[in-house]
């Protein structure tokens, strides 16, 4: 298997989608189909990493997942884009009902046990959903209508599915889509890239072994107690509250899915007005967006591209939110990234803890702080909050596919601070993950527990690399342009509290008599050129990982793909989008310098 294959983040110069992906691979195996193992024609890494990616990013698709689910379809005699794995045992069925507009869904399970108990099916009626599950088989048209699931042992029995059912879901957490009309696989695709994530690779690997006859290896081994325990110890501690294993971080087996338990649980109590950043990590807005057809959520935004105040823009917006406080649902959360995503701006603490505290008084809502720390996980900002203002409920959220695990595997974590709270809702999102069965697999707890330790020191040396270079860029750019170009990032006062990001984000000085067209692809141009480079660089949209290389993007063509473009587009100047750099603990400094030094040079030439 390529090395690359194993990762969380892929070159996306190279993206096919599942379905290409799919067809290239079987394309692959028919051609080598008469080469046996050993054999000089046998199937290599090297043919499978010429292949291509199906997707850029673990949570939405990996080439092992998608490998595994050509596996699954084939067996089926089915188009493998119509067949989804999950790393949960309930997402193939909730992901049916909840992208069901609010019509019914029954699901046959035969003799088994009902997949979903009373208590669980309520609370997927809280979240719009209809479900009804069913012993026996299913009989043609007697659900005029509905969607029709049936588990596949039930189908096997009966050989064949006919017109009885809409969608098969597998003993192996899996999903085949029989009636695309029914069932739209772009939306199953949206609500599992958003609300949960495909088999893990570990667990993939096993699944194939097993299939090929071979001995699993692979997800054999799993943390012990005291290493879960020592970590969930760790996330308290690098947040900034008290380590108390009463109230145990909920970490979940990707980012988005912990905050969707978090926004489903706000739902079933009574929901919730939730204030986020217009330009925030594309990811969390869809999924919030996706959430919003629940009627007891509602979402608005502060802006605070180009010369915005960060704590200017979100004083307004709570502002307007108190004017009408008749309006407000039983909790306002001011989701907030720091630094922000992608631009890299801090806010002011004390003013923002002092802005939430007179949100609440004239409001009479509880807010609800949540504190996105992916750029910084080792910040202790609940501690720096509880300082301010010893009261007010806060919360952690960082997704640890990056730093944490040094981009082993993909994971997000819930951190409460000590108030009751903050604690009491940790704990409706856990029972919702729970019942969602989002929660950290196995191999991600491994992977999490093996590479915790030392993430304060990486992201120092992260840090320090990412500032050399921000100094090398604007060095660059002044010789050719004569302009001092400013780059938005931590600075050292900040850095010193332990925000330690890796990141920076600029806009490029457009060429002298550059065209409109040449302007708008100036930063992605600039991205080409540095990744050239690919044992230093990689177009990727994460950062984080420890190997050595500088991760490239345009965020507004990447990270930001569910952004109103209105809002990317204030983050344009002379034309020119923002690019995003993101550094590892350890690089090759001279050789970046100089790729980005002739970069520079062949933009400007």
């Amino acid at each position: 298997m390529p090395s690359d294959w194993r990762g969380t983040t892929f070159n996306n110069s190279n993206l096919l989608g599942r379905k290409v992906f799919s067809e290239r691979l079987q394309a692959l195996l028919v051609s080598k189909a008469e080469a046996k193992l050993g054999e000089p024609d046998a199937i290599c890494a090297d043919d499978l990493a010429n292949l291509g990616n199906a997707e850029d990013y673990m949570r939405v698709a990996t080439n092992v997942s998608t490998v595994y689910e050509n596996m699954l379809a084939l067996g089926r005699g089915m188009a493998p884009e119509h067949v989804f794995s999950f790393a949960s045992a309930t997402m193939p069925v909730v992901a049916v009902v909840l992208t069901a507009g609010g019509a019914p869904v029954h699901l046959y399970h035969g003799d088994a046990p009902a997949p979903f108990t009373a208590g669980q099916i309520g609370e997927l009626a809280k979240l719009g959903g209809d479900l009804t599950c069913h012993h026996g088989s299913p009989v043609p048209s007697a659900h005029s209508g509905a969607t029709v699931l049936a588990l596949d042992t039930v189908v096997d029995a009966s050989n064949g599915h006919g017109n009885a059912v809409d969608g098969i879901v597998g003993g192996d957490a899996s999903l085949f889509i029989t009636n695309t009309e029914r069932i739209v696989p772009s939306s199953i695709m949206t609500v599992r890239k958003r609300m949960a994530t495909p088999i893990t690779t570990p667990a993939a690997e096993q699944a194939l072994q097993s299939f090929c006859g071979l001995a699993a290896t692979a997800d054999a081994e799993a943390p012990s107690a005291g290493e879960v325990a020592e970590f969930n110890a760790h996330l308290q501690t690098m947040s900034g509250t008290v380590v108390n294993p009463s109230a145990d971080p909920v970490t979940c087996s990707a980012g988005l899915p912990t905050i969707a338990a978090l926004w489903l649980a706000l739902e079933g109590m009574g929901g919730a007005d939730i204030l986020m950043c217009s330009t925030a990590y594309g990811g969390s807005s869809e999924l919030t967006d996706l959430c919003l057809t629940r009627e007891n959520l509602r979402k608005s935004t502060f802006h605070i591209q180009g010369g915005a105040s960060f704590n200017g823009s979100i004083e307004a917006a709570l502002g307007a939110l108190a004017a009408d406080p008749a309006s407000l649902r039983p909790t306002t959360v001011l989701f907030v990234e720091i630094p922000s995503n992608p631009d890299q701006k801090m806010p002011d603490l004390a003013q923002l803890a002092a802005s939430c505290e007179a949100y609440q008084e004239s409001s009479g809502k509880q807010l609800l702080l949540l504190v996105d720390t992916t750029f910084a996980p080792a910040s202790e900002v609940l501690g720096r909050i509880e300082d301010l203002a010893p009261e007010l409920g806060a919360m952690v959220f960082v997704s640890m596919s990056k730093s944490v695990s040094r981009g082993e595997t993909t994971a997000g974590a819930l951190v409460a601070n000590h108030t009751p709270g903050s604690q009491a809702l940790l704990h409706a999102s856990r029972e919702v993950a729970e019942m969602l069965d989002v929660t950290a697999r196995q191999d991600q707890m491994l992977r999490l527990c093996r590479n915790h330790v030392g993430v304060e020191e990486r992201c120092e040396r992260a840090y320090e690399n990412m500032v050399l270079m921000a100094g090398v860029l604007r060095g660059a750019v002044k010789t050719h342009t004569g302009h001092d170009m400013p780059v938005t990032m931590v600075g050292p006062e900040h850095a010193a509290q332990g925000f330690t990001s890796s990141t920076f984000s600029f806009n490029l000085p457009a060429p002298a008599g550059a065209t409109p067209e040449v302007k708008a692809a100036l930063a992605q141009r600039f991205v080409d050129l540095l990744t050239e480079d690919a044992e230093r660089f990689k177009p990727c949209v994460s950062f984080g990982q420890d190997n050595g290389l500088v991760y490239c993007t345009v965020p507004a063509t990447s990270t930001q793909g569910a952004i109103k473009e209105e809002d990317k587009a204030q983050q344009a100047q002379g034309g020119v989008q923002l690019a995003r750099l993101s550094f590892p603990p350890a690089i090759d400094a001279p050789g970046v310098q100089a790729r980005i030094e002739s970069a520079c040079a062949a933009i400007y030439a």
